[in-house]
């Protein structure tokens, strides 16, 4: 751990110093990368630091630590992310205001608390296999001599991984990479989110949907606002009490996959518990249109694939909107404006 009082020139030396000595180890990548990143990101006054591994199209944060810490094992896309962006370019990707930066996922963005970024691809054996990502929380968070250290460390963590993984041997070295984290990162991510996720669905349960929701009122503007979809199936009970549970899980379950198809990857869909559900639309410039329009198309969705066969009641489902259009909302109240509306359009359909 570096002294963070130290000026940022003693602490540059230091990290390089320390790294260079890590990086002549030998060892599971899983258990070398987070002291790597953990220094690293002392030295770099970073708030959050990561690796982030190319799968295909897909990048995975691998190893991660600070504010990147919930980031441990998320999945985003090489165009939708600034370390994809890093890893095509093959050079040094740059986003001073992260949250209105077009190449990033603003639900990265809010579950990192970032606001500004630096991403320095990581090449093994010759090619672009990941990247370094450091972020802020404030705008601007980066100096010059950091993205100097942070260029350095990639160049040292990609030898390293190259000699653990003995990538020279010919295979492709994003193989290696995916072959080589796949045992001890899958066990830890499942083990961490074993009880952020609902078993029935898949979707994310009530306390992760909390903290969504309460960072995307923490980072709202006037060009970035958000909404909430209340979402319930009316009359469902009568599924579960006519024809058994077993036929009621089924119905939840096609309505989650309805849900992940009527969203974008940067908004966030949760089972909230029974037959309730909640929709955090992110990334609005018009929250009250755009609420409407995405409540209309699942209503639509719903309706067309028909969650149920023709043997069971036929169900609908009922949504309710809270907007997110200032700053400084509540989150709860957010939550209980959504739910009376979702209770007012049941009325309203009875």
């Amino acid at each position: 751990m570096f002294d963070v009082s130290l000026p940022e020139s003693e602490r540059a030396l230091f990290a390089l110093r320390a790294l260079a000595t890590l990086a002549e180890q030998r060892g599971r990548p899983s258990d070398l990368l987070p002291r790597l990143l953990a220094d690293l990101k002392d030295a770099c006054g970073a708030d959050g630091l990561g690796f982030e591994r190319r799968e295909g199209d897909e990048t995975i944060f691998e190893a991660t630590t600070g504010s990147f810490h919930a980031l441990a094992g998320a999945r985003g896309t090489m165009v939708g992310s600034l370390g994809g962006a890093a890893i095509l370019s093959r050079n040094v990707a740059l986003s001073p205001d992260s949250l209105d930066d077009a190449r990033i996922d603003r639900a990265i963005c809010l579950r990192g608390d970032v606001a500004s970024m630096v991403a320095v691809p990581v090449d093994v054996s010759g090619l672009p296999a990941g990247a370094l990502v450091a972020a802020w929380r404030q705008p601007n968070g980066y100096s010059e001599s950091a993205v100097i250290v942070l260029r350095v460390a990639a160049g040292l963590i990609g030898g390293l991984l190259g000699r653990t993984l003995h990538a020279d041997r010919g295979d492709e070295p994003t193989q290696l990479l995916a072959s080589a984290f796949s045992q001890t990162q899958h066990r830890d991510v499942e083990q961490r989110t074993h009880g952020e996720r609902d078993a029935l669905t898949g979707l994310i349960n009530v306390q992760p949907f909390a903290s969504a929701l309460s960072a995307s009122i923490a980072h709202w503007s006037p060009s970035q606002g958000s909404a909430v979809l209340f979402i319930d199936l009316d009359r469902f009970h009568r599924v579960n009490e006519q024809h058994g549970h077993a036929a009621g899980d089924a119905v939840l379950q096609r309505l989650a996959d309805v849900l992940r198809r009527c969203t974008r990857g940067h908004d966030v869909v949760s089972r909230l518990g029974d037959d309730d559900f909640a929709v955090l639309l992110n990334r609005l410039s018009n929250p009250a249109l755009q609420a409407a329009v995405a409540a209309e198309r699942i209503i639509d969705t719903v309706m067309a694939d028909n969650l149920t066969n023709d043997t069971l009641p036929r169900i609908q489902v009922c949504i309710g909107a809270a907007l997110i259009d200032r700053a400084g909302m509540n989150a709860e109240r957010v939550m209980r404006e959504a739910e009376d509306a979702l209770h007012a359009e049941k009325s309203e359909k009875r």
